[in-house]
């Protein structure tokens, strides 16, 4: 989004603004970079299932939750390149 606000000011303009100047105007506005919020829908489905589960497993103790393999979702990026969508937003 940014390199294209600075790419249309370029043309036609006589002086020339860089990416970096147009992102610094944008956080000055008062704008953030954002990734859109992704709410998952949850049925009532799921609900039941959820409700189930945390029943199932109320009384475990803290043995019990040793034997269980956790994970983290992690995102590693290995080249410049990212296609997850950013968005400028104001603050609130």
């Amino acid at each position: 989004m940014l390199p294209q606000i600075a790419a249309d000011f370029n043309d036609g303009a006589s002086t020339s603004v860089c990416v970096r100047t147009v992102q610094r105007i944008v956080i000055n506005m008062g704008f953030q970079s954002l990734r859109p919020t992704r709410v998952p829908l949850l049925t009532a489905r799921h609900k039941a299932l959820h409700l189930a589960w945390a029943r199932q497993h109320y009384y475990w103790t803290v043995d019990n939750w040793k034997h269980v393999a956790w994970s983290n979702e992690s995102c590693f990026q290995l080249y410049r390149t990212d296609p997850r969508v950013q968005v400028w937003r104001q603050h609130h």
